[in-house]
C-alpha cells in the first residue's frame, strides 16, 4: 500500500523541480545510496532506470544514482570521519553511562 523507493524519490524530485528552489537543479538530481540494503547488486542502475521512466525528460536528464562507495560500511566510514573532527567531542557526545541511563527509561527493550 505504500509507494516504492523509485516512486518516493521521483515524487521528491518532482516537488524540488517545480518549487524552483535554485537556478541549478543538479543538486536534487544526484541520489546517493547508503546502508546495507543499498549494496544489493544492480540497485543503483535499476533505480536510475526507473526514475528516468517515471519523470519527464525535463527533470530526468542528468539524474545520477550513486551506490555506496564503501558498501555496507559507508555509514561506519562517515561516523569515523565525524568522530575524528576536533569539534566532535562536547555536545555531540554522551558517555556510556548517560546513554544507558536514558535508554533504560525511554526505550523498551
Amino acid at each position: 500500500r505504500t509507494m516504492g523507493l523509485d516512486q518516493a524519490v521521483a515524487l521528491c524530485m518532482d516537488h524540488c523541480h517545480y518549487a524552483e528552489l535554485s537556478g541549478d537543479d543538479a543538486w536534487f538530481k544526484t541520489v546517493i545510496l547508503t546502508g546495507g540494503s543499498a549494496c544489493l547488486p544492480g540497485l543503483a542502475e535499476r533505480l536510475e532506470k526507473e526514475l528516468r521512466g517515471l519523470l519527464p525528460s525535463s527533470i530526468s536528464n542528468g539524474i545520477r544514482v550513486i551506490p555506496p562507495p564503501y558498501g555496507a560500511d559507508t555509514a561506519w566510514f562517515g561516523a569515523k570521519l565525524v568522530g575524528n573532527l576536533s569539534t566532535f567531542p562536547g555536545a555531540w557526545c554522551a558517555t556510556k553511562k548517560q546513554f544507558r541511563r536514558k535508554s533504560r527509561f525511554n526505550i523498551m527493550w
